[in-house]
């Protein structure tokens, strides 16, 4: 039992974790990061940054006993050293005023490269010296108490200013790192309080690099790494963490300290974002290039690769979910077996939930859209009987979205009308070869999101019935932590529906051991509560404006909505999955409602930081005009986890919608004017072209915003 009660998918954070260990699942891309070359790592937030990091470090390979099933410290060739930098250096060592406290100096930024970079040193030097320390206790690394003497002596020697941070020498590993510790809460200190040009006198005298180079040369000397054959040599990998926080300059000190590094030393960079042109040092002529570090994106995972992290992660979870005793899996591999998402969940297709769809309404619109199915099925048994048999008219298996599209569909590339009659149910005689026309049935396959979400606005059915492990995937959005939510949520509702009693791990080992596959109703159900608990969150977040975050993320999901399923707008069909918003902002000198940009770019900022948006490449058309113009556009889209509650695809967005900054500008600084709902239904171009009411009822009714 964890402090969630007995729901094996929480915490999801790291932080909320008493011990400190939570589980770990060792994926090829950890694998990875562990190689000789440094690694730049972007992602959003719940990728697994963290955890990924954590899985090549010497604590969690050392005391995790998830990790430690997997993979053993003496399985890597380097010694990894987490380092998460919030809490280690302040927000007050920043850059901003250093030219008042260096007047005389040519270029005050070199200065504080010189300071910052020694806090980055000291820090990673004072981590690699307490695990050298913890690991021969542990007995995981051996060396000479000589040699550790010899090592702090040498430093001491070096850099005779350390002696001054401490009332002795010091003499061990141990004493020498909390000597780094000590200078580098007086550095954070002396920047807070404006005393940095008198304290940096006291700082031990270095070029950037060389106090850290120094040490671990001299520790990869002298430690060894133990072995079931002989003791190794080792390596330090530095894994920092959170590093979205630093500043330009700070980043660029950063990289100055990678491009400088050579064996023993490799890093791992970490960020939450997508991939910058992260490549500036305070080397003239020598920025960072390939040679130097790989960059790396968590958000751009296949979607098979994510589909193995979960199928593996759920098994772990739920495995030491259960009594250590009944624990009787020891591979990975068979560990990675123990919770079949296919088995439990299923997994359905957009043929299935129309077919729900249509089994729930008594509208005649469901049962005309029911006789084109099958008209069309009948069409194609006479031409393709091969392709037919998937289908089956008693068991209800139909090909529902491509007779729905057809029906619509006026024979012209992209030419659709909002509704059909009769006649068009006739045409479908001609459609015989569907699925032998390959061209065509991609053509079709392309928009079969669009005909779900447009059908079921068509029956105002409040909900669209998505289940199935399919679903539950795509909503995570490559984001581990969203998928354990999404799963935390169906197991709530598994509880309530089975009336467990929470408290009892009976219940829990009955959910985890059962093979029956969890029905569709309970998996809506949480799928529904975990997308609107998320929307809920907004508000509960201090670090962020939340009100202006909440419009911008109502205001983009009601228009995404509008632009993929409004049943009056037969645009639905034709640019299938709408709501990748383009924004192009203007230079600044050309700007002349800079503050109200400035606003609107800092709670844009916010939202994708807490991963409601995910910045998506700018489409190829757009960045050739870019070529020839200053303006430089934003492309980004909602988190799919939004999807249910503002019933837009679960895949998420594909094609591209401009907005201007003056139009999302009046969405976050207007709400008096201008709900997010009304806001939307403007930019979606429906009042004036379509008529209001043909157009906005469905969404009236199943929209409690409007």
């Amino acid at each position: 039992m964890n402090d969630y009660g007995l729901n094996p998918f929480r915490p999801t954070r790291w932080e909320h974790h008493r011990d400190g260990r939570p589980l770990i699942w060792f994926t090829s891309t950890a694998e990875e990061l562990a190689g000789d070359k440094s690694v730049f790592v972007y992602g959003g937030r719940g990728v697994g940054k963290t955890t990924l990091l954590k899985a090549i470090c010497w604590e969690d390979l050392s005391q995790n006993e998830s990790l430690r099933l997997q993979r053993k410290l003496a399985d890597f060739q380097h010694l990894g050293i987490y380092v998460r930098f919030p809490d280690h250096v302040s927000a007050s060592m920043s850059h901003h005023g250093w030219e008042a406290q260096f007047p005389r100096s040519p270029n005050p930024v070199l200065e504080y490269h010189r300071f910052f970079s020694l806090a980055v040193e000291l820090t990673c030097a004072e981590r690699a010296l307490d695990a050298c320390h913890s690991l021969r206790v542990l007995g995981s690394v051996i060396y000479q108490p000589s040699q550790e003497l010899r090592i702090v002596e040498d430093c001491a020697t070096e850099y005779p200013e350390i002696a001054t941070f401490s009332n002795q020498a010091p003499r061990t590993f141990l004493e020498l790192a909390r000597v780094f510790r000590i200078i580098v809460r007086r550095m954070n200190e002396a920047c807070g309080r404006g005393s940095v040009a008198a304290f940096v006198e006291t700082l031990p005298a270095r070029e950037p690099y060389q106090l850290l180079s120094f040490l671990m040369e001299r520790l990869a000397e002298s430690v060894h790494l133990v072995t079931q054959f002989e003791p190794r040599s080792i390596s330090f990998k530095f894994c920092l963490d959170d590093c979205e926080a630093l500043s330009f300059i700070q980043r660029k000190s950063l990289n100055t300290l990678v491009r400088l590094s050579r064996a023993p030393i490799s890093w791992v960079i970490s960020s939450v974002g997508s991939v910058q042109d992260d490549s500036d040092t305070f080397i003239e002529a020598q920025p960072l290039t390939d040679a130097d570090r790989r960059v790396l994106s968590l958000d751009s995972r296949d979607t098979i690769d994510f589909k193995a992290l979960c199928q593996s992660v759920v098994s772990l979870r739920l495995l030491f979910s259960l009594p250590k005793d009944q624990r009787t899996l020891t591979s990975q591999e068979e560990i990675s077996r123990f919770f079949d998402l296919d088995q439990r969940l299923g997994s359905r297709d957009v043929n299935e939930m129309m077919g729900q769809l249509v089994s729930r309404s008594h509208r005649p619109l469901a049962a005309q859209v029911k006789s084109a199915a099958e008209h069309l099925l009948r069409a194609v048994r006479k031409i393709d009987p091969r392709s037919a048999r998937k289908f089956d008219i008693k068991g209800g298996r139909l090909p529902y979205y491509e007779a729905y599209l057809l029906l619509h569909w006026r024979g012209r590339e992209e030419a659709f009308s909002a509704s059909f009659g009769p006649e068009d149910i006739a045409r479908l005689d001609q459609y015989g070869t569907i699925y032998s026309d390959q061209a065509f049935n991609a053509w079709i396959r392309r928009k079969q999101q669009n005909a779900l979400l447009h059908f079921a606005a068509s029956l105002r059915a409040r909900r669209i019935p998505l289940a199935g492990a399919n679903v539950v995937i795509a909503l995570a959005d490559s984001s581990i932590r969203d998928f354990l939510e999404v799963m935390g949520e169906i197991f709530e509702k598994y509880g309530d529906f089975h009336k467990l009693d929470s408290n009892d791990p009976a219940n829990l080992a009955r959910f985890v051991t059962s093979r029956s596959q969890i029905s569709a109703q309970i998996q809506n159900d949480g799928i529904y509560s975990a997308s609107e608990k998320y929307l809920d969150g907004i508000a509960a977040r201090s670090e962020i404006d939340s009100d202006v975050v909440g419009r911008l993320v109502n205001g983009l999901g009601y228009l995404t909505a509008f632009l993929q399923s409004n049943p009056g707008d037969p645009r639905v069909f034709g640019a299938a999955e709408r709501g990748v918003f383009l924004i192009d902002y203007p230079p600044a000198s050309s700007q002349t409602r800079e503050d109200e940009y400035a606003f609107v770019q800092a709670a844009f900022k916010q939202a994708v930081l807490a991963g409601y948006f995910r910045i998506v490449e700018t489409p190829r058309a757009v960045r050739a005009v870019q070529a020839d113009n200053v303006s430089k556009a934003l492309a980004f889209r909602l988190h799919r986890r939004f999807a249910p509650h503002f019933r837009f695809s679960y895949r998420g967005a594909y094609e591209a919608v401009r907005l201007t900054p003056n139009e999302i500008s009046q969405l976050c600084l207007k709400p008096e004017e201008l709900s997010p709902f009304a806001w939307a239904k403007i930019m979606a171009g429906m009042a004036g072209k379509f008529g209001d009411a043909q157009i906005a009822l469905p969404f009236r009714e199943l929209h409690d915003d409007f």
